[in-house]
């Protein structure tokens, strides 16, 4: 293992923020089609309300036109249809 594959498998290691998680959870079978409203809950002692990027693990929520996801810590969506 080189270098550059040391620091690659370190980052994604030791991920914090959001973003990784939604594409993940993109890609893991959420409708791709409608409209959806993201819903980010940053920790209080975040680095985002700092002027800092994102430095905790966020709760993500998705809602879609009938359902709401759910996005785990590894970027799987969790559907909880509403009633």
């Amino acid at each position: 293992m080189n270098r550059h594959d040391r620091r690659r498998a370190a980052a994604l290691a030791h991920r914090t923020g959001y973003l990784h998680r939604v594409v993940g959870a993109m890609r893991s079978g959420m409708p791709k089609s409608g409209i959806h409203h993201a819903v980010v809950e940053h920790d209080r002692g975040c680095g985002i309300y700092r002027g800092a990027g994102c430095d905790c693990v966020p709760d993500i929520s998705i809602s879609g036109p009938d359902s709401v996801t759910v996005i785990d810590e590894r970027g799987i969506g969790r559907k909880v249809v509403r009633s």
